[in-house]
């Protein structure tokens, strides 16, 4: 499952945002695209039964996505072509429908087991949402759930609530998880790391000897083109020399496969590390879910599926 799905799916539950297709006229679509009755079992998560446009609605969206992303790679989509990590991608578009279902029922398991749930008040407020492939019935409860979520989260960051962290667990989760902003100047070895290792001393000799070294940080970021790491820079030897600076700090020199770096923490977003968490938690107890397939889910086939959806057919 993706990094941060849960904020991406439940951006996409309480939006109502559509992937195209007019719900009224493509209610039941799903289903015959699939060859199944939308309204029976098709897994077992935690003991709560999932009827199929559930879990056919994440599986639809996420063909989509996949589609989408091999265009825009202009690289054309084979469903079963073997993946790096085991698999296909027909295999992984289920997997993550599963995923994506798994963390949707979690979200549902823990407004009922932390009082979240809509009253009948705030569900007849509940704004009208439409979403592709589903009938207004569906999609409500699509919506319901959403705010279920908003609930869950205003709970969570209530102190001494039974969902709120407890004491060091956002710090520590900010370490282990990366959530570290830093910036970066970086000498890219190039070949030649002993010339790296050089320009790298000299740049650090500046600093060191700068009346405002942050301020000579600030020029040398623009000297060298550095700036910001990016969530793919990181590696364990510079998040850990990151995790022991404090906002405003500059490190050592660092050598990493690169080059030689120099970091300066930034201060946290704690809203964005808070909220990070929360759907890690989220991500966490759908990922230990217990989850009972059916034999009709077993069996569906994500090429197949996808494209009956699109032609507006039914599987014989």
């Amino acid at each position: 499952m993706k990094r941060a799905v849960a904020a991406a799916m439940l951006c996409l539950l309480l939006s109502g945002c559509g992937r195209g297709g007019d719900s009224a006229a493509s209610g039941g679509l799903l289903g015959r695209a699939a060859g199944l009755d939308e309204s029976e079992t098709l897994l077992v998560i935690d003991g709560r039964e999932i009827p199929a446009w559930q879990y056919l609605y994440w599986l639809a969206a996420d063909c989509q996505q996949l589609e989408a992303r091999c265009e825009a790679a202009e690289t054309p989509l084979d469903w079963a072509a073997p993946l790096p990590d085991g698999g296909t991608y027909g295999e992984l578009v289920k997997a993550d429908a599963l995923a994506d279902t798994a963390l949707y029922a979690t979200v549902q398991t823990w407004a009922e087991t932390y009082g979240c749930t809509l009253t009948a008040e705030e569900r007849a407020a509940l704004p009208e949402r439409t979403y592709p492939f589903l009938t207004a019935e569906q999609g409500r409860v699509l919506t319901e759930t959403g705010q279920a979520y908003v609930k869950l989260y205003a709970l969570y960051q209530k102190p001494d609530s039974p969902l709120a962290p407890a004491e060091g667990e956002l710090e520590l989760f900010q370490r282990e998880s990366g959530l570290l902003p830093a910036e970066r100047i970086l000498i890219p070895s190039n070949g030649d790391r002993t010339a790296a290792q050089q320009q790298a001393a000299a740049l650090f000799a500046r600093l060191n000897a700068a009346a405002d070294p942050s301020a000579e940080f600030d020029a040398l970021l623009k000297e060298t083109g550095g700036g910001v790491l990016a969530d793919e820079d990181w590696t364990d030897d510079l998040r850990d020399a990151a995790s022991v600076l404090e906002p405003g700090q500059i490190s050592g020199l660092l050598e990493t496969e690169e080059g030689v770096s120099i970091l300066r923490r930034l201060p946290a977003d704690s809203a964005a590390v808070k909220e990070a968490y929360f759907d890690q938690q989220l991500q966490d107890a759908a990922g230990h879910s217990e989850i009972q397939w059916t034999d009709a889910c077993a069996a569906l086939n994500s090429e197949t599926f996808w494209n009956a959806v699109k032609r507006g057919e039914s599987i014989d």
